[in-house]
């Protein structure tokens, strides 16, 4: 098994710990209830019920929670301990093929407590996945606490913010620059330490313009909602808005004024 996004290196040390557990424990097991082989998962438990316990023979599981995935379960993971004893579970589901070994819960219990030994390395097991639940959890409890901002880095020509799109990030450029561009016409630059996308998500608008770099940045994304948090809390933010705004007004403006000089025939109202 293992968590998608990014963990520390104990966390993998833990799950490789789960791993040699898993292979010395079910290492003489005896024969399944039933192999199940799927093309694809859309809920096991809705599917097979709740009172059986699972190996993984080949291919993966995903356990989501909330329509996210959260945990992958691999070949030699044991999966449903939580459902069969009617605790909060995961959906498991899969979009490939993926085999199962089906257990009575009761008949995979009795053989992994049979013995003393069987008993001490099934303890070692749950407190195992105890520990690496436990660690996502605090940590993932603990971003939740903070601004869940994050730093994205594109190569010269990668769009940043596309014009028509949803806004919902308020960005920075911490290193590099950026073009705007307005149905494919540059109308500007956005330089080093410039916030840029935030009259959308102020006014609840479609990007109005697309902005791509101009050479390899580091970008500072902010969710629309700590945005206005970090407006209120600290109120230079606002100025360096109110500047950046302005310097863009004035572009847009010099901008205008040649192009009526090249074309005097338009008519500005």
């Amino acid at each position: 098994m293992y968590f998608l996004g990014e963990r520390p290196e104990y966390t993998e040390q833990l799950f490789n710990r789960i791993r040699k557990i898993s292979r010395h424990l079910f290492a003489d097991i005896p024969e399944p209830d039933e192999i199940i082989s799927l093309a694809e998962v859309e809920d096991l438990y809705q599917q097979y019920g709740s009172d059986s316990l699972y190996l993984v023979a080949a291919g993966t599981i995903q356990g989501s929670y909330e329509g996210n995935t959260v945990i992958v379960y691999e070949e030699g993971d044991l999966i449903g301990l939580t459902n069969c004893y009617d605790l909060p579970s995961l959906t498991l589901t899969s979009e490939d093929q993926v085999e199962l070994k089906k257990y009575d819960a009761t008949r995979l219990l009795r053989f992994v407590t049979e013995t003393r030994e069987r008993q001490s390395i099934w303890t070692s097991y749950l407190v195992s996945i105890n520990a690496v639940l436990t660690e996502s959890y605090s940590r993932d409890l603990k971003s939740q606490t903070h601004l869940s901002t994050g730093f994205l880095h594109f190569s010269k020509g990668e769009v940043i913010i596309r014009e028509g799109d949803d806004a919902n990030d308020v960005y920075t450029i911490m290193q590099g620059r950026a073009d705007v561009f307005v149905e494919g016409i540059k109308v500007g630059e956005v330089l080093r330490d410039e916030i840029f996308g935030a009259m959308a998500v102020f006014t609840s608008s479609k990007r109005s313009a697309s902005v791509i770099a101009a050479e390899d940045c580091t970008v500072l994304a902010v969710p629309k909602n700590e945005f206005v948090s970090l407006i209120q809390n600290h109120p230079e933010t606002t100025m360096t808005l109110i500047e950046n705004m302005a310097r863009c007004i004035i572009s847009l403006n010099t901008q205008l004024a040649d192009h009526v000089e090249a074309d005097p025939s338009n008519n500005i109202i």
